[in-house]
């Protein structure tokens, strides 16, 4: 245990640190409980989660869009790298588009599907469109789909998510460069 504590002390790196729902609830309502004498005639079970289950500091679903497990329980994942002796640096879980669209090799038929990854809840139903695409690349029912000729070349290119959140519509908007390269006979892909 001691050098665990000493390589923890030692790293400069975000770390992950896993909890189980149940003991983090209820270590936090003793928490508040202690700090600022809120009961739970103040403050229900119910509320207490809703709060942790908007925390941006909290991630409670893998890239994959399941919820995080460890040793087949149910788990909430929190990041934070040591500044000094006594403090901790926290990192902000943001929704964003997963998944960088893969090459694209020269008369190879292309496809990509991207998701969006969301720290609090599964995978929203999402909509993908792009303000501008090479002239053989198209959407196609939320996949990037296309054939590159020979005279495509690596560009950027724009992927716009629009979804709901509740009642409200929110969009995501990613940058990507899309890498074309040459496909040889013998099926080797040449990386330039």
């Amino acid at each position: 245990m001691a050098k665990k504590l000493e390589k923890l002390e030692q790293c400069t790196e975000y770390r992950t640190f896993r909890f189980r729902i149940q003991a983090f609830s209820n270590g936090y309502r003793e928490f508040i409980e202690r700090e600022a004498s809120m009961t739970e005639q103040v403050v229900s079970k119910q509320q207490l989660r809703n709060y942790l289950h908007q925390q941006r500091y909290i991630s409670r679903y893998n890239e994959d869009g399941k919820k995080a497990k460890s040793k087949g329980h149910h788990v909430w994942n929190v990041e934070a790298k040591k500044i000094s002796r006594n403090t901790w640096w926290f990192k902000e879980f943001v929704r964003r588009i997963a998944t960088p669209p893969p090459k694209a090799v020269v008369g190879v038929p292309y496809e990509w599907t991207p998701t969006i990854w969301d720290p609090q809840v599964k995978a929203p139903k999402v909509y993908f469109t792009s303000e501008w695409l090479p002239a053989w690349l198209r959407w196609d029912n939320n996949t990037l789909r296309g054939m590159p000729t020979a005279d495509a070349t690596d560009c950027g290119i724009v992927v716009i998510a629009s979804y709901y959140q509740g009642k409200e519509v929110c969009h995501l908007k990613t940058n990507y460069t899309m890498h074309v390269v040459p496909h040889s006979p013998g099926g080797t892909v040449y990386m330039s």
